[in-house]
């Protein structure tokens, strides 16, 4: 059983020797074919792994168990995503797969992560090489470049800052050592650590306040990198507060339960109040995925393994709405398509374009049967669970709040006829196709994915139901 998990940590590790091969042999489609297939076979082995039972712990610092092992076949999924649109807008693609496979490493090592140390480093190492991603693509890109890099110091100084408060506590810094209802318990030191461990992992997640930045450096990326941003970045960082909360500090789950409560409703409101007045669409969906932020916020208020389940989905089901949307942006921004009003025509200059966005607007709005009503219904109905009405009847309203900008956007597409065709790009239409039928069949049929999410759940925390 060790050395079959092992298979698992070596696919990570010749993932990272591929990105450092591209740099030597320097032929993109090699490079392409390379990370593909990796990427691939760790999604194919972890979901193995996750379906037959087998856990493991390596060395103290990785574990293979349903939670982790869940969201290693996430991120190997988006990440392929993001690889294949990059390959095709990348100004520069073999410094990207470099930069590209330290930063998937380090998602794969905090979904991995045994230890609070393995956390620390995993988010270091996808963030950095995250902000030299923006910069390789130009002058112009230096400001979100640089606006990224000291948010990602700043999450990671104040995470550290963290782990010092609650060493004294447990030097072992270990995830999975603790049984699941023990955790750290202490006075007013370890509620300070508490609160430095969401701040510092809310700079990724996009929770109000820590986002102020975030939409200048969502529009002032290449839009191949927002996405990656947007649907495995903030994803990361979700995991990263799953294992320190249900895990570290569940003793305090009261606590953090009314942090998420507050946090959740300023960053759903924040989020779709400024997207109502943005005419850039990249920056209109840059505020939109600060207000699913707060949807998935509501999980973590429920403290419950009805809330894990329902922030779990909801993170799988944004992730793959929001790269099919960046996927169609980018295509449009090459184009010289980046305004509400440029849009305009879209849904007779291509089809399947404007139907796959569409489709992945009303799926974030709630609409069924599609993927992200599953994800809503699931996290409202949490809340009400645990006693959080006004919560959920918040949650509500901005759903309907969000619909009017949503609206712009869709009926723009389709208020005018134009008579010239623009033809989607492979990498493009294989994204946005994929998302979309990903967000249709789980709409339709959720129930595996549901599955996967309370197991992955039962298998971080012990909270009742």
């Amino acid at each position: 059983m060790y050395d079959l998990s092992m298979v698992l940590v070596y696919g990570i590790i010749l993932l990272l020797a591929s990105g450092m091969a591209s740099v030597l042999i320097r032929k993109k489609a090699a490079q392409l074919a390379s990370s593909s297939i990796l990427l691939a076979l760790i999604a194919v082995f972890s979901m193995f792994l996750l379906l037959t039972g087998q856990n493991a712990t390596i060395a103290g610092m990785i574990a293979e168990y349903p939670f982790s092992l869940l969201f290693v076949f996430l991120f190997s999924i988006t990440l392929l995503l993001v690889n294949l649109l990059s390959y095709k807008y990348s100004s520069d693609y073999i410094s990207f797969s470099l930069l590209f496979s330290f930063a998937a490493a380090g998602a794969f090592l905090v979904a991995l992560s045994a230890s609070l140390v393995t956390i620390i480093l995993g988010i270091e190492l996808m963030s950095l090489p995250t902000a030299f991603m923006i910069m390789i693509n130009g002058k112009k890109f230096i400001e979100a470049a640089v606006k990224l890099f000291i948010l990602a110091a700043l999450s990671i100084a104040i995470f550290a800052f963290a782990l010092a408060l609650v060493f004294p506590y447990d030097p072992s810094l270990a995830l999975t050592a603790l049984t699941p209802n023990a955790g750290i318990a202490g006075g007013t030191i370890v509620l300070l650590a508490l609160l430095l461990f969401i701040a510092a992992l809310s700079f990724d997640a996009s929770l109000f306040p820590f986002n102020l930045w975030v939409p200048d450096v969502y529009e002032g990326a290449p839009a191949n990198i927002t996405a990656m941003l947007a649907g495995v970045n903030k994803k990361v960082a979700f995991v990263a507060l799953f294992e320190v909360l249900f895990i570290v500090l569940l003793p305090l789950s009261a606590v953090f339960s009314l942090v998420f409560q507050v946090l959740a409703v300023v960053t759903m409101f924040f989020g779709n109040i400024v997207a109502l007045v943005q005419t850039n669409v990249k920056r209109l969906f840059a505020y939109s995925a600060i207000s699913q932020a707060g949807y998935i916020a509501i999980g973590f208020s429920a403290a419950s393994l009805y809330g894990i389940e329902a922030s779990i989905y909801q993170i799988f089901a944004h992730a793959f709405m929001i790269i099919g949307t960046f996927a169609i942006i980018l295509w449009l921004e090459s184009k010289n398509i980046k305004t509400i009003d440029d849009y305009a025509g879209l849904g007779s200059r291509n089809r399947i374009a404007a139907f796959s966005l569409t489709i992945f607007m009303l799926s974030m709005i709630g609409i069924p049967p599609l993927m992200g009503f599953v994800g809503k219904f699931l996290l409202f109905t949490s809340a009400i669970d645990k006693g959080l009405l006004l919560l959920a009847v918040i949650a509500i309203f901005n759903s309907f709040l969000s619909i009017y900008y949503y609206a712009k956007v869709i009926l723009s597409m389709y208020s005018k006829r134009e008579k010239s065709v623009i033809e989607l790009d492979w990498a493009v239409l294989s994204v946005a196709v994929f998302c979309l039928i990903a967000i249709i069949a789980l709409g339709i049929y959720p129930q595996p994915l549901i599955n996967l999410s309370q197991l992955a759940g039962a298998s971080l925390s012990s909270l009742p139901v």
